[in-house]
């Protein structure tokens, strides 16, 4: 299984953070990967909430399907994903107050037989999406 790691400082109150990476309706604002939500965005975080997704990863379409696992608002987000071919992913989002700013950590591991053969252009992808991603949200918080 590969694991992406990436944090941000926003300019913006924990609270505000929050509300924006789990308001499922902004994705396409600044989830890169993002590519729509086949049912509508879900309605919240509880665990035990699940979604399928639309991602698009190196040029190439897929659907995940994502059950929250923990949700500690304003904290910490866990989900699990299944996509296609027995793939699956975790991500998670931290999130730690400084004031008038929060560290936003985002880890995604991701994993199955299908993703063996091209797991270093996909790390390094997934790597540069998730780059892509924060600076995004840090952008529409700013």
């Amino acid at each position: 299984m590969a694991t992406v790691i990436k944090s941000t400082e926003i300019p913006a109150p924990q609270k505000t953070v929050w509300e924006a990476v789990t308001d499922w309706k902004r994705s396409e604002e600044w989830m890169t990967i993002h590519a729509g939500f086949p049912d509508g965005p879900p309605e919240g975080t509880e665990p035990g909430t699940s979604f399928r997704q639309k991602v698009k990863i190196m040029g190439m379409p897929g659907e995940m399907k994502w059950t929250v696992k923990q949700a500690d608002p304003p904290n910490r987000l866990e989900m699990t994903g299944e996509g296609p071919m027995g793939t699956t992913a975790r991500a998670v989002y931290t999130l730690e107050s400084n004031g008038e700013t929060t560290k936003l950590t985002y880890e995604t591991e991701y994993g199955g037989a299908v993703l063996a053969p091209m797991a270093g252009p996909l790390e390094k992808e997934s790597n540069k999406a998730g780059e892509e991603s924060l600076e995004k949200l840090k952008g529409l918080l700013s």
